[in-house]
């Protein structure tokens, strides 16, 4: 697998003052200050009324407004990874008190013989308990990814028309540059993250392997004004060549997020960026990082096959970050179409990871090219099981988190505030284990199938992972 990354930041302000005119300044000043205060006090107003019209709902009609955009509990994997995040995810009220105060200030104003005593109010809160504390679990599909790839430039499993290696290692980076890369993830944009995680990647590749980086969407901008502009705009700003840490720093640097994603005509740029690099001569690896889909009318899945029957014969490398269900979908189909991988991250350590397992392709070529690949292949496949393992490890901890913050952070903490009852706190508490149970079912199916396909032949183990996909992603 492999993919890409981002950036930084500067500010300046010089302020002048002269002694004359200072009375005014002060007088200015003064004035600015009482206009302030005044709006100051016109906000306190409006928010001390919006909480008195809160305080004076019922608890029931509060209830019901807070759920009713809310999504119930999941039922099923695709459910369960398709869930928001909540705000109290992955946290745990001895260390974030404040933040677990926040989220339930508001239910706190009501107590417990307030409230319908039934089933369906239960149900209610326990939907919006769990939207508070729902944890974003991994994909397994990113596991299946890296298994197909592990297999990737091997003799074992060379098939016709099955990737193989060559002697001269080529990659290219192709950057997503439209305006959604500006958005932030904890802070930071996915750009700056895009363009550390590439920073630190390409280091990592062989020595001898020439780079090249292609950004699309960073002219025009973002309006239908500049959309025209923008879906023409896909350039090669770094050539495909000998890795130089400054000039590509610099390249990399100077792109900004600005417009549309014509990812179509950049998948028809890059075969001719490749022109002199035929497939039957070069390795020629291809990463495309991307938050969406096609937005310039283009056809992505046309052009993806217009190059993988070209003669550069790439491999297609896909990282969807931080992107929607449509546009994984997409980049998903694009994968398959070239015989590549999909992978999807959702935030900058899921995109350092999975830029990390993408060193194993450039590892896995220069085993070949040392004639190493056999004993290394033992060693990938002991490695893929480790990963394996530590894919259940992290849903597992993520569930038990999940489940302690449900039960005994938030329902317990409510029953002994004499917020909700000790009926509505056990429902609760049931309603979480049942969940963490079912949870705890799909991770041994997915972990025990995952460990089978592992050491299959090449041709049972792409039948078993298209079937993995049937039933974990595309369902």
């Amino acid at each position: 697998m492999r993919n890409l990354n981002h950036c930084i930041i500067i500010p300046v302000i010089i302020l002048t003052f002269v002694a004359n005119g200072c009375s005014g300044d002060e007088d200015a000043e003064r004035d600015e200050n009482s206009e302030g205060e005044d709006v100051s006090t016109e906000e306190q107003h409006s928010d001390e009324s919006a909480s008195e019209q809160e305080q004076e709902q019922e608890p029931n009609e509060w209830l019901d407004e807070r759920v009713a955009d809310a999504d119930s509990p999941p039922e099923s994997l695709d459910e369960i990874l398709a869930y928001e995040p909540g705000p109290l995810a992955n946290k745990r009220i001895d260390d974030y008190e404040e933040e677990f105060m926040d989220v339930m200030e508001p239910i706190m104003q009501f107590e417990a013989d307030e409230w319908d005593e039934k089933e369906e109010t239960y149900d209610k809160l326990w939907t919006l308990i769990y939207s508070w504390v729902a944890a974003d679990f991994p994909d397994p599909d990113n596991i299946i990814q890296q298994i197909r790839q592990s297999q990737v430039g091997h003799p074992d499993f060379e098939d016709e028309g099955q990737f193989s290696f060559e002697d001269q290692f080529n990659a290219q980076i192709i950057l997503d540059a439209s305006g959604s890369m500006a958005q932030e993830i904890e802070g930071t944009s996915k750009m700056e993250i895009a363009k550390d995680s590439i920073e630190s990647f390409v280091e990592t590749l062989p020595e001898d392997a020439q780079i090249g980086l292609r950004v699309y969407g960073h002219e025009g901008d973002n309006t239908n004004e500049g959309r025209e502009e923008s879906c023409a705009s896909s350039e090669l700003v770094y050539d495909i060549e000998e890795y130089d840490e400054d000039a590509f720093a610099d390249e990399l640097d100077d792109v900004e997020s600005t417009g549309w994603t014509p990812i179509a005509y950049s998948l028809q740029e890059a075969e001719q960026d490749f022109e002199d690099f035929p497939g039957d001569e070069n390795t020629n690896i291809i990463y495309l990082v991307s938050d969406g889909i096609e937005t310039c009318d283009g056809d992505p899945i046309e052009a993806a096959d217009q190059l993988n029957s070209s003669e550069v014969e790439p491999f297609l490398n896909i990282i969807g970050f931080d992107i929607d269900s449509e546009g994984q979908e997409e980049l998903r189909e694009l994968a398959d179409m070239t015989e590549g991988t999909y992978t999807n991250a959702a935030n900058e350590d899921e995109l350092t990871q999975q830029l990390e397992q993408s060193e194993a392709l450039s590892e896995r070529w220069e085993d070949w090219l040392s004639g190493a690949q056999s004993d290394a292949s033992s060693e990938r496949y002991a490695m893929q099981n480790s990963t394996i393992q530590g894919y259940r490890n992290d849903w597992t901890d993520l569930m038990r988190r999940q489940d302690y913050a449900a039960r005994q952070d938030i329902a317990r903490f409510l029953d002994d505030e004499e917020v909700i009852t000790t009926d509505a706190r056990q429902y609760i508490e049931s309603q979480s284990s049942d969940l963490e149970s079912m949870k705890r079912d799909i991770a041994d199916e997915i972990q025990e199938e995952l460990e089978d396909i592992n050491n299959e032949n090449y041709e049972e183990m792409v039948e078993e992972i298209e079937e993995l996909q049937d039933e974990y992603v595309n369902d």
